[in-house]
């Protein structure tokens, strides 16, 4: 086991208050709950130190920058009540980064090679190292394109054009 000094941990918010009777707290965030991938384990930081807690059941997202929480051990409100105010940190690595500008793909846009028409664009597809994007062409192919910054050329969101500058074969893999 990875001492916790060693861990990478970000601050994701701080308790505000409990929720109920039960043991559950209220965490004001200070990072969107679509970017957290939140694991069993949380960090509290408690007198200056950094303790481990986890979760009874997954963290919901609770009004508009909140996330619902309740951690094992705690059952009830008094002992929230002693936490409130508490930073909660989690390992980097469970925070996705910001969107790039390649997630901003719209959907709906003509989408060129160059000056040659391929289809509409479609999907943005989040894999790991290797984001996608699917076009759909006229006869309802779907081509899947690679987001490589070097073949992305413009997005034209006025014109609703993206034009790409794909190596030769490309599109034709997809077929």
């Amino acid at each position: 086991m990875i001492p916790i000094s060693e861990l990478n941990l970000v601050k994701i918010g701080e308790i505000i208050r409990t929720h109920g009777y039960k043991g559950e707290a209220v965490v004001k965030l200070s990072v969107d709950f679509e970017r957290l991938n939140l694991t069993e384990l949380t960090f509290l930081i408690i007198d200056g130190n950094k303790v481990p807690f986890f979760f009874s059941y997954p963290p919901k997202p609770y009004k508009k920058s909140g996330l619902l929480i309740k951690l094992d051990n705690i059952n009830s409100d008094k002992e929230i009540e002693k936490i409130l105010h508490s930073p909660v940190l989690t390992e980097e690595k469970n925070i996705v980064p910001e969107s790039s500008e390649a997630t901003q793909i719209p959907k709906g846009f003509n989408v060129f090679n160059r000056e040659q028409l391929i289809g509409k664009s479609g999907e943005y597809l989040n894999i790991p190292s290797n984001p996608i994007i699917t076009v759909y062409s006229d006869n309802n192919q779907e081509i899947l394109i690679p987001l490589n910054d070097k073949f992305i050329k413009e997005i034209n969101y006025d014109k609703k054009v993206i034009i790409f500058d794909l190596p030769d074969g490309l599109i034709d893999v997809n077929e």
